[in-house]
């Protein structure tokens, strides 16, 4: 699976069988995360990160999935693309056809609109950084999000590089 020595789910003990446990026993271990066992305090700390998101009080898991879905394609991330769609289809109902829209057409993601603003906005964050303005963000807190759900959000969109570019470094 990988060129770097890791730890599969079965054999998992110690920091890296908490580390997956974030994982319900219905959702596979994510590759990404199996990648990181080769460092077991690396792979404890995404846990907790993913715990963060799971259990956030602003953002849906929907609209994370969709963060990812967009910032995989962004970065090229096949692996993370799928696992997303597939999260996307089995969880959100969406179609083959709508996620392909939502790939294409962001801007017409089946969000509420608030939900939709944060979207695009993560989208400005990762494609062209340095055109965020002061108005963008007063704009989405005028839509009720917080400043920490504005930031958690953009570093969820943004954190998909590093494990994009190491899953492809050391993907067998």
């Amino acid at each position: 699976m990988f060129i770097l020595n890791h730890v599969m789910p079965e054999e998992a003990t110690g920091k890296v069988a908490e580390a997956y446990s974030v994982f319900p026993k219905q959702v596979p271990v994510a590759e990404p995360l199996i990648l990181m066992s080769a460092s077991p305090d690396l792979a404890l700390a995404q846990s907790g990160i993913i715990r963060h998101f799971v259990t956030h009080d602003q953002l849906d898991l929907g609209l994370l999935a969709m963060i990812r879905y967009l910032a995989a394609h962004e970065l090229d991330y096949t692996f993370c693309a799928r696992f997303n769609a597939d999260l996307l289809k089995r969880a959100g109902g969406l179609s083959d056809e709508e996620l392909d829209s939502l790939r294409t057409h962001p801007e017409n993601a089946p969000l509420e609109e608030p939900q939709k603003a944060l979207l695009l906005f993560v989208l400005k964050v990762i494609r062209s950084p340095q055109e965020v303005t002061a108005e963008d963000v007063d704009q989405l807190r005028k839509l009720g999000w917080t400043d920490q759900a504005i930031f958690d959000a953009s570093y969820h969109g943004a954190a998909m590089s590093g494990p994009a570019t190491l899953y492809k470094a050391f993907r067998k």
